[in-house]
């Protein structure tokens, strides 16, 4: 309930989590609950530091507690933070910290997901070489494990390299590894399907005509949804800030096929209309 934009908000929230620590306890969920909570008031607030010492206070308790993986999380949500205060280098050495944790864990999806957001912030700070190791070390871990959706942001984020770098032939081949599983609603999925297209142009920057991915991103998420002998044609473009939709039917749909049709487009509506306003997504 509280006003994220209100500077008032802090230190109710910070009243809160004190209470919580004398009646629950430091180690308690409510208390960490809290805690995560005034972290990110603090990012929406632009109090980096009081975000920060709310991740680590959250991560000294996953610590004590052994929680190995909501640690890494908390470390990978501080690296993060650090990043986002202009202090590269604690967040890199943060970031190595992670992934130290990941070994330990030993999952590959967790690995893949450190290795992913180390490779990015290296790649921010100018350290290229280091950058394009941690990002193929990361698809490499994600085609270990068993989901799709790090596959496919893996493969994303070396593709998106690898066309800043100019070297497109690369770059398609991963973006279209990473494009095959995904969903397409998946704002990763809509980004690389976006970079694809400029990739195809034979451009090197720019994300291609993101309002037409997102509209064929929509497309698409309609149509493996419905029978496949349903549909004569589906037109979706974005038109003043909105869809505009035409559909051709091939025949007389069932009532049944007549609600999963409107189901499926009032779902893909919820699913893709924030996509329209979305700064990174604007067409």
């Amino acid at each position: 309930m509280l006003d994220h934009h209100d500077p008032a908000s802090k230190p109710l929230l910070t009243a809160l989590v004190a209470a919580l620590e004398e009646r629950l306890g430091t180690d308690h969920q409510a208390t960490l609950n809290a805690l995560s909570a005034l972290a990110n008031l603090g990012r929406d607030l632009g109090d980096q530091a009081g975000r920060i010492e709310a991740i680590e206070r959250v991560l000294a308790s996953y610590d004590r507690q052994g929680r190995q993986e909501e640690a890494l999380m908390a470390a990978l949500g501080l690296a993060m933070a650090q990043d986002e205060t202009g202090d590269a280098e604690a967040a890199l050495r943060t970031y190595a910290s992670a992934h130290a944790r990941a070994e330990r864990i030993g999952r590959p999806e967790l690995r893949s997901q450190v290795l992913r957001n180390w490779g990015l912030a290296l790649k921010e700070a100018g350290q290229v070489g280091p950058a394009e190791q941690r990002l193929t070390e990361a698809v490499d871990q994600a085609r270990r494990g068993a989901d799709h959706d790090t596959v496919g942001r893996a493969c994303i984020a070396l593709g998106l390299f690898l066309q800043h770098e100019e070297r497109l032939p690369e770059a398609r081949t991963v973006l279209e590894e990473g494009l095959a599983d995904m969903d397409p609603v998946h704002p990763d999925a809509i980004i690389g399907r976006s970079h694809l297209g400029a990739v195809l142009d034979g451009r090197t920057c720019g994300c291609g005509d993101m309002a037409g991915t997102i509209a064929d991103a929509f497309r698409e998420f309609v149509i493996t949804r419905l029978p496949a002998d349903l549909l004569d044609r589906l037109d979706v473009a974005i038109e003043d800030g909105d869809f505009k939709i035409e559909v051709g039917l091939r025949r007389e749909p069932t009532q049944g096929e007549l609600d999963r049709l409107n189901e499926v487009f009032q779902t893909a509506h919820a699913e893709f209309r924030h996509r329209i306003s979305e700064p990174r997504y604007a067409g």
